[in-house]
C-alpha cells in the first residue's frame, strides 16, 4: 500500500484535486526555491502551466512560460505548492491570490517571527504536494497486537525524500518521553506514516535526570513498512496537532 512518491507530476494524485476545492497556488523554481508565479484554480489548474509551456509566445527571461521552459531544459521541474485549499468559491480565491500576489510583490526579504502560521487555517495552509498527500492516503488503524506504540512527528526535522536511516536518527529523539516498553516507533508527517521501527530499548546516553530527554532503539519493521508507510493516521493524533510530538497508542 506504499503510495508512489513522484514529486512533479501533470496531474495531482487521484481523489486530491476534488477535495482541495478552490486553490491558490504557488509555482517555485527548484534551483534557487523563488517563487515566479501565484495562481488560483480548481482540478488540476496549478498543472496546466508546465503543459502549455511549449505553446504559444514568452521570452526566457521575462515570462512564466519562459521560465517554465528554462528549467526544464535544466533537466528539472517545476515545484508546485498550494498556499490555501477548500476555499469557499472563486471570489475567495481572488483575495488569498491578490494577498499573496501584494506581500511577494512588496517584500524584499522575509525572516518572519510569527509563533503560528495563521490563525485557525494552518490546516488548510502553504504546503507542500507531500503533505497533501494525506488527501489521496487511505486511512490505516494501528491494531492492539502492536501497541503499545509511539507516533512520533518529527516536524520541522522531516526533509522529503529523507533515507530511512536519516529519518529513524530524527524521529527516535531525543524526547521528553516517559520511559515506556514500547514495541513500534512510527514516524509521522503531515499525518501520514513515513517509516516504521521495532523499539529494542533505550539510549545509553539518554539522561532524564539532567537533560530530561530520551531516545529509542531501534531496527526497521520492513515487514509492516509495505502495510503502513503512506497510511493516514491522522484520526490517531490530537485534533489540532498538538505541542507534544509524539502520541502514545496503549
Amino acid at each position: 500500500m506504499t503510495l508512489d512518491v513522484e514529486r512533479q507530476r501533470l496531474e495531482f494524485l487521484p481523489g486530491v484535486a476534488s477535495k482541495l476545492r478552490w486553490y491558490v497556488y504557488a509555482l517555485r523554481d527548484p534551483r534557487d526555491r523563488t517563487v515566479f508565479y501565484v495562481g488560483k484554480g480548481v482540478g488540476n489548474r496549478a498543472y496546466q502551466h508546465a503543459r502549455d509551456a511549449g505553446v504559444g509566445g514568452g521570452t526566457i527571461l521575462d515570462d512564466k512560460r519562459g521560465r517554465i521552459r528554462q528549467i526544464h531544459g535544466a533537466g528539472l521541474e517545476v515545484i508546485v505548492e498550494i498556499v490555501r485549499h477548500q476555499l469557499e468559491d472563486e471570489k475567495a480565491a481572488y483575495e488569498v491570490e491578490a494577498a499573496v500576489i501584494d506581500a511577494l510583490t512588496h517584500v524584499e526579504s522575509s525572516d518572519l517571527k510569527n509563533k503560528v502560521r495563521g490563525h485557525g487555517h494552518s490546516e488548510r495552509g502553504w504546503a507542500s504536494l507531500d503533505e497533501l498527500r494525506h488527501l489521496a492516503a487511505p486511512q490505516v488503524e494501528i491494531p492492539a497486537e502492536l501497541r503499545p506504540s509511539v507516533l512520533i512527528r518529527p516536524n520541522r526535522e522531516y526533509r522529503y525524500g529523507m533515507d530511512a536511516e536519516a529519518m529513524w536518527a530524527k524521529t527516535r529523539g531525543w524526547w521528553k518521553m516517559q520511559k515506556r516498553e514500547y514495541q513500534y516507533a512510527f514516524c509521522v508527517h503531515a499525518g501520514i506514516v513515513r517509516g516504521v521501527w521495532r523499539v529494542t530499548g533505550w539510549d545509553a546516553d539518554s539522561n532524564w535526570s539532567s537533560g530530561k530527554r530520551r531516545a529509542l532503539v531501534g531496527e526497521p519493521a520492513a515487514d509492516l513498512w509495505v502495510t503502513y508507510v503512506g497510511g493516514w493516521v491522522g484520526h490517531l493524533l490530537p485534533a489540532r496537532g498538538g505541542q507534544i510530538p509524539f502520541t502514545v497508542l496503549r
